[in-house]
């Protein structure tokens, strides 16, 4: 394995481990915050940082890349966790969580029909349900499984939407600095996410709640590391290792914030979330032996 494919696995790696805190971060805002009023100020800091990190503007060479900017903004930063939410809005955490594990399987699929130096193999589809089996034991363990039509096809939708996301970041324009792609998606994003909180009927913004010092250490952590570097490194993964290799370790996440509940908030470990830990490893294993041929 080359240099490069050794950061690009670090990279991805690291942006799963942010994600996987994200959850918790996430949920502490919710008492304080509604969801858009969430993510509208996470990618304004997000923004900030990366016009900090890389000042220079991005002049696009032609309207069609323009409008694939616009899309990366659309699809993984507006539609994406606008699905996500609402999906939770109507399903139980643990079904969502459940078909997020789907985002890998289905980033395969996506890159198969879209992308010609990445193709679905048997090691992905075996690894897959390895995994689920995995991430079925640790989210399911005392919870069960109960299928709510409307939060389950939301859940399954956002799944598909990310992946879809990942593809176009390895098929984006080339030519352009990764950071100043990074930065004009979120820019979109943003712009989505203020023309729907003018257009739908939202509450009123909760001003009062930006002067408790746990809502910014969120926001700051959620805007700083989970928006700003996590989606750099997910870029540049992504870029050195491909939108299938990297998605793969998207099977991490139950089992990272699963041990960050056992040590930070000292939740019970279970013999199913030990054993479901070593399943997901070894279906992760597996996926990753796929030979997949990237530029």
């Amino acid at each position: 394995m080359n240099k490069n494919r050794v950061i690009g696995h670090i990279f991805s790696f690291i942006t799963i481990f942010i994600w996987s805190f994200a959850f918790v971060s996430n949920k502490a805002l919710l008492t304080y915050l509604t969801p858009i009023e969430n993510m509208i100020l996470r990618f304004i800091i997000a923004v900030f940082l990366l016009t900090l990190i890389y000042p220079k503007e991005i002049v696009p060479k032609s309207f069609k890349d323009e409008l694939y900017f616009m899309m990366l903004g659309f699809l993984g930063i507006f539609l994406y966790f606008i699905l996500e939410n609402f999906a939770l809005k109507y399903t139980q955490a643990t079904n969502v969580g459940l078909y997020m594990g789907a985002i890998p399987i289905l980033t395969a699929i996506t890159a198969h029909i879209f992308s010609k130096d990445e193709k679905l193999n048997k090691n992905l589809i075996y690894g897959f349900f390895l995994a689920t089996i995995g991430i079925s034991l640790i989210l399911l363990d005392g919870i069960g499984f109960k299928l709510r039509l409307k939060g389950d096809i939301l859940a399954l939708l956002a799944a598909t939407t990310f992946a879809i996301y990942s593809v176009s970041l390895k098929l984006a324009p080339s030519n352009y600095h990764y950071i100043a792609i990074t930065r004009k998606s979120f820019i979109y994003g943003i712009l989505f996410m203020l023309i729907y909180f003018i257009f739908t009927n939202q509450p009123p913004l909760h001003i009062e709640a930006l002067k408790n010092s746990i809502v910014w250490l969120n926001i700051l952590f959620l805007g700083l590391l989970s928006s700003g570097l996590a989606f750099l490194l997910w870029q540049q993964g992504i870029d050195k290792i491909g939108s299938i290799a990297a998605s793969n370790y998207i099977y991490l996440v139950p089992l990272i914030t699963a041990i960050a509940g056992v040590l930070i908030l000292s939740e019970e470990l279970t013999l199913k979330m030990i054993i479901g830990g070593i399943v997901i490893l070894l279906g992760l294993y597996i996926a990753q032996k796929s030979k997949i041929c990237v530029k």
